[in-house]
């Protein structure tokens, strides 16, 4: 058995590894978005930033790793044996749950899933234990087992930062955005710099100092010397002097504030830089206890069982586990660079950013998440108490402050999200939010804390108007229920993994082992997947469109679709008449990647009217119509996918062989109908465009005729109705493609002769 727990504590090694990856996937979101979402600066330059923050908070972090060992659960009730397996049972939970998330493009907390799993494992074990014929103790005996107060206390302090981050947020941030407005500019010289000075201080002071502090407490006087033994007396220094010390902080950076803006350099930006940095420093100080925390304490605890002469691993009393034990540093150092290589190349990190990002933008755009009525009660409820609100105060007073609130300009980029104020004001929030935490060795989740106050000051600038509150509100409730799913998920996941692990041993740890690699594969493949998707090319970017720009522009978007429509079409015709289940499906999963895409096309609508230069009306107009017409013929082809799959999956009666043969005729004539148009749009040739009016009267014949005999049929009780209804479906819808289609050559071919002639908008008449 020596060998066996053995190779937990190297499989535990491995585990490590990879729960710093997932869990750098999902937090680097914290301190990221507020710089990626204001565009302060390149993302190489952001990455720079983000990667000395996560090394320095790396090293500076051994004094919250006593959570781990002894924060959930009395390891003097355990045995060595007991301790792995809920060690194992934790890192194994948590790498697959993180890898989850990660996979769905959907942020969680680290800090609960570290926490929940903990609890979850210990839980399970000590239920056994107290269960056992040996024991048969009563079950408030749990008590002894499971810190209560300590959990109970923890999980309170991890909830309550979603109330206290949102609220913190809005309210700090509302008087911000008073003082500075949306027209911060011309405040930057007076307003600017106090603020800058304020932020920049307030983050020194809680992780510098703080930071040292906090790591120096793992020490014993006796061995602090030199560097250690001087910052240990400038630390005693500032608390006695807290506020020469913090004065001479603010001068300083006051100083500093006005001197780049004196040289006409943008201050917020440093800020922002700073910020993520620091933030960056607070989220590895805090949360690397959850990637590290755990194996650190396996090998501590094989350590402790090795240097007491490998006793029987079942009966060895793991209590001198609660006492102190310091990190090495090599440890934190060689945990940060890990993290710091994730960040650089790790795909999703670019992923999982956009939950945040979109439901605090301020700009326009599309909405993530669908309304329910309980954030829509939730939008009625503010609206109701916020009219009464206001009419305590004089109207003077509130025209006044609405003023500051009044977005004048329209940003020139249209895809920064929010500005550099908003930017600063998440990251001096949350880096003081979560180094008080980190001070007192609460494990706070930097996801709540970043996530909730980015939702506070977006509520304060105003970014959840009428227009967007709703999906915006209905978005931060799915997260925080998806956060609230993590803990409970973390807890069973945990139980059970250790339940098993406890009675099975080698078999469960074997296949543990095969289900982490066997997801983590699967993982890696989904996100391969996602990588190859098709990507039409909506219109962002498009600066002062013109009528040339939007037929070239159109073209790229309705060439391939139409490709993608006569495909589908094909498929859906000849699954329907042979019955081909798989061919059907197939058409049907194509359409929906088409269907997807053009919702891209769709979203971009408004930029791209917004984008039209004003002498040329008609590039807009243009645009609109033939968006307009292919969106007819999506749901046309929506229509056919749905209901020939609908027909074959349900083994409704198939279609009569002279309804296939009516099919396959039109099929024909709508293949050639797509080739002709296709020509004529890479060749762009309208002159060629007489030819397809030929083909489009035989079709528009065709389904007329087959509509007459489906006609005829019916009073003949020669057709069933689920065979009539779909055959009507798939004439009609024809139909209406083939009309689309000519009605968009003809707004090319009009369009382009006016180009020659006058720009006016009378050939958009369709």
């Amino acid at each position: 058995m020596k060998l066996f727990y053995s190779s937990i504590i190297v499989v535990l090694f491995f585990l490590s590894i990879f729960d710093l990856i997932v869990g750098l996937i999902n937090d680097a979101v914290n301190f990221l978005n507020s710089a990626i979402g204001s565009k302060v600066a390149s993302r190489r330059t952001i990455m720079i930033f983000a990667s000395l923050g996560i090394l320095l908070g790396a090293f500076l972090s051994s004094g919250m790793m006593e959570v781990a060992r002894k924060g959930v659960f009395d390891p003097s009730y355990f045995y060595f044996s007991d301790i792995l397996f809920i060690f194992l049972s934790v890192m194994i939970s948590d790498v697959i749950l993180l890898d989850i998330f990660n996979t769905l493009g959907f942020p969680t907390s680290t800090t609960v899933s570290m926490v929940f799993c903990l609890l979850g494992a210990a839980f399970s074990i000590a239920m056994i234990k107290m269960t056992s014929p040996f024991n048969n103790e009563p079950f408030h005996h749990l008590t002894l087992y499971i810190k209560a107060e300590k959990t109970f206390t923890i999980g309170i302090g991890i909830f309550l930062s979603i109330i206290i981050s949102f609220t913190s947020g809005a309210f700090i941030h509302y008087f911000i955005r008073s003082l500075f407005s949306f027209e911060y500019e011309s405040r930057l010289k007076y307003v600017g710099v106090i603020w800058s000075a304020i932020s920049l201080s307030s983050m020194t002071y809680f992780l510098i100092i703080k930071g040292l502090h906090s790591t120096l407490q793992g020490f014993v006087d006796e061995d602090l010397t030199g560097f250690s033994l001087f910052i240990q007396e400038f630390i005693k220094w500032i608390h006695k002097n807290f506020f020469i010390f913090l004065l001479i902080l603010f001068s300083t950076w006051t100083i500093i504030a006005k001197i780049f803006v004196s040289l006409g350099y943008n201050i917020l930006k440093f800020v922002v830089l700073y910020g993520t940095f620091s933030l960056a420093m607070a989220f590895a100080g805090n949360d690397l206890v959850n990637f590290i925390g755990i194996p650190i304490a396996s090998i501590q605890s094989y350590n402790i069982w090795k240097e007491s002469g490998s006793p029987p691993a079942e009966e060895f009393n793991m209590k001198s586990l609660s006492g102190n034990v310091q990190v090495p540093s090599s440890v934190l150092i060689f945990s940060g660079i890990i993290m710091i290589l994730t960040l650089w190349f790790s795909k999703k990190t670019k992923n999982i950013t956009s939950t945040e990002i979109n439901l605090s933008r301020q700009n326009e755009g599309p909405e993530r998440f669908l309304s329910n009525s309980f954030s829509r009660g939730i939008v009625r409820f503010f609206l109701y108490l916020g009219n009464h609100f206001f009419k305590l105060f004089p109207k003077r007073l509130l025209v006044k402050i609405e003023k500051n609130f009044k977005q004048k300009k329209i940003h020139k980029e249209e895809n920064i999200a929010f500005d550099l104020i908003r930017a600063s004001s998440n990251l001096t929030i949350s880096s003081i939010l979560i180094s008080l935490a980190t001070v007192q060795k609460l494990p706070l989740s930097t996801t709540f804390v970043t996530f909730m106050v980015s939702m506070g000051t977006s509520l304060s600038d105003r970014a959840w108007d009428r227009e967007s509150a709703v999906y915006r509100v209905s978005g931060v409730l799915k997260v925080i229920r998806g956060w609230f799913l993590t803990g409970l998920m973390a807890f069973s996941m945990a139980g059970i993994t250790a339940y098993f692990l406890y009675f099975l041993k080698k078999w469960a740890l074997s296949f543990l082992i095969f289900l982490i690699l066997f997801l983590i594969y699967r993982s890696y493949k989904t996100s391969k997947k996602q990588d190859q998707k098709i990507k039409e090319k909506p219109f962002f970017g498009i600066v002062n469109l013109t009528l040339d720009l939007t037929l070239n522009k159109t073209l790229e978007i309705l060439n391939p679709i139409l490709e993608y429509i006569e495909n589908i079409y094909k498929n859906s015709i000849e699954g329907i008449t042979q019955e081909n289940l798989k061919t059907l499906q197939e058409s049907r999963n194509n359409f929906l990647k088409v269907k997807e895409n053009f919702t891209k096309i769709h979203n971009s609508l408004i930029k791209v009217i917004r984008k039209t230069k004003n002498q040329e009306p008609t590039a807009g107009i243009l645009y609109l119509h033939i968006y307009n017409k292919t969106k007819e013929i999506i749901e046309s082809s929506d229509i056919i996918t749905n209901h020939t799959l609908f027909h074959v999956i349900n083994s409704h009666k198939p279609l009569k062989y002279q309804q296939k043969k009516n099919l396959r005729i039109l099929e024909h004539f709508m293949i050639e109908y797509f080739n002709i148009i296709k020509k004529i749009t890479i060749d762009k040739n309208y002159k060629k465009i007489q030819s397809s009016y030929t083909i489009k009267n035989k079709i528009l014949k065709k389904i007329e005729e087959q509509m007459n005999q489906q006609v005829m049929g019916i009073i003949r009780n020669k057709y069933g109705t689920k065979n009539t209804f779909l055959m009507l479906d798939i004439l009609l819808q024809s139909k209406k493609i083939t009309e689309r289609v000519e009605e968009i050559i003809l707004l090319y071919h009009d369009a382009l002769s006016n180009i020659s002639f006058k720009k006016d908008a009378s050939f958009l008449a369709l």
